[in-house]
């Protein structure tokens, strides 16, 4: 922002105008009055408003609303856009008092290119919290994913918020920027996954493994997903579904000037028939998490939807221990119809074209043929079928699949493992009473693993 006195000038100009204490204050701005709205944000797991995004509420001479990108526009220098930065800061610390949870988060954003000033000017930033009176501890920094010009400084400035006991969030996760280096280099504690990656997910099946596995490499890297701009039921269901930590959007809480009361948090969770899927599986083939395998099975299918060859999707799948195999099977059209059809299409990995092969009584190829007409009937859910007691040995094997839509008709993944313990055991073991609700039996007494879609 140039010399430390201009720096010093603009921080008590600040100051001057948004001074502590209690009541709604505004700041003038380029003939615009600047103020704050608090939206709310819900923990999954808690079923309660958690904390609040300060969002910048600007109004013209005539009493109309501007769009806060167009007030950034305004600015006349990188000088102004860090002091308007500081600014916004500086009046939802002092506004988010009168919500009257002290402590709740407080969610500040902070454009890149504002953030990577802050390590040079590190008094400022920590003057503005502990003048307001915040509890540092309670303040998580928006990092919003556009472009930067020094990805190390911004990294420097995370370390300076962590340093002053701040929370960091990456915003808008999943468009216009959005690459996983500055995940992985910033370790945050949040993350915010933009609005359109939730809207597609409800209308298409591959947005939704995308976004589970987005929200898995999320909690891979140590931090909690925030689903936003929830709008509608179906958008609020489908981030329960891909195991959200955080809900926030118009369809829970629209920004305002109020705090969210617990029982309205109550109303809104049981009108979602509420019910947290846990983590994936509990059942381990060796020394390995049947989450394992039916996360590289989830992997494998959306390679395969993005076009990739069979060997290649797979890859992972099969580098994993005990695995045996992995093939497609689908049920031949040319079948008689019937709940129960008489031939199965096979594409064992290796072989460079399908066969058709007609399934016989009593036979491993009936077998496959329940595990295919199982996928079927649920698809992307990964099913767990053992070994039929009759083939059990010391070493017998399990079989995962998982039915999706390719070349435009049903297929199943599937993939045999090596079962080192008592094959027909899976299932009972499975069923205990400490089983996770997406780990369960169907009517046969096969496992079903239900896939975070």
């Amino acid at each position: 922002m140039g010399s430390r006195a201009t720096l010093e000038a603009g921080f008590e100009r600040i100051y001057a105008g948004i001074p502590k204490g209690l009541g709604w204050a505004t700041y003038p701005f380029n003939a615009l009055t600047l103020g704050s709205h608090f939206q709310a944000i819900f923990s999954v797991n808690a079923k309660r408003c958690v904390g609040y995004e300060g969002l910048l509420c600007a109004t013209n001479l005539a009493g109309q609303t501007v769009r806060p990108e167009t007030v950034f526009a305004l600015s006349a220098s990188h000088g102004e856009d860090l002091f308007l930065d500081w600014l916004c800061r500086a009046l939802h610390l002092r506004n988010v008092a009168n919500l009257g949870d002290e402590s709740g988060l407080v969610f500040l954003n902070a454009f890149p290119q504002a953030a990577i000033e802050d390590p040079h000017h590190p008094q400022v930033f920590s003057q503005m919290i502990a003048g307001y009176g915040i509890d540092p501890r309670n303040v998580v920094i928006e990092i919003l994913e556009t472009g930067v010009s020094d990805e190390a400084q911004l990294i420097d400035a995370a370390r300076l918020y962590r340093k002053l006991g701040c929370k960091i969030a990456i915003d808008d996760f999943g468009v216009g920027f959005s690459n996983f280096d500055r995940l992985w280099r910033l370790r945050p504690d949040f993350v915010k996954i933009d609005r359109s990656v939730t809207a597609s997910a409800v209308r298409e099946t591959h947005a939704r493994l995308v976004l589970a596995n987005m929200v898995k490499l999320i909690h891979e890297c140590g931090a909690e997903a925030i689903i936003e701009g929830i709008e509608t039921r179906d958008e609020a269901l489908t981030a329960l579904q891909v195991g959200a930590d955080y809900l926030q959007g118009y369809y829970f809480a629209r920004p305002g000037l109020t705090s969210v009361p617990q029982a309205l948090c109550d109303r809104m969770f049981e009108g979602l028939d509420f019910e947290r899927p846990p983590l994936i599986g509990s059942a381990a083939v060796g020394n390995e998490n049947i989450e394992v395998y039916a996360h590289a099975l989830n992997l494998a299918i959306l390679d395969l939807q993005r076009g990739a060859s069979f060997a290649h999707a797979t890859e992972t799948f099969r580098g994993l221990p005990n695995v045996l195999r992995t093939y497609l099977a689908a049920n031949d059209p040319q079948a008689a119809q019937g709940v129960h059809r008489s031939r199965l299409v096979l594409d064992l990995i290796g072989n460079p074209t399908p066969r058709s092969l007609k399934t016989t009584p009593g036979t491993a190829l009936e077998q496959l043929q329940h595990v295919v007409e199982h996928a079927l009937a649920a698809p992307l859910q990964v099913h767990v079928m053992p070994s039929p007691p009759r083939s059990a040995a010391a070493t017998g094997y399990m079989t995962l699949s998982c039915a999706f839509e390719h070349d435009q008709r049903m297929v199943v993944l599937c993939g045999d493992l090596v079962d080192r313990r008592n094959a027909p055991a899976i299932a009972s073991a499975e069923a205990r009473s400490d089983t996770p609700a997406d780990s369960r039996n169907d009517a046969t007494g096969n496992t079903v693993i239900r896939l975070h879609l």
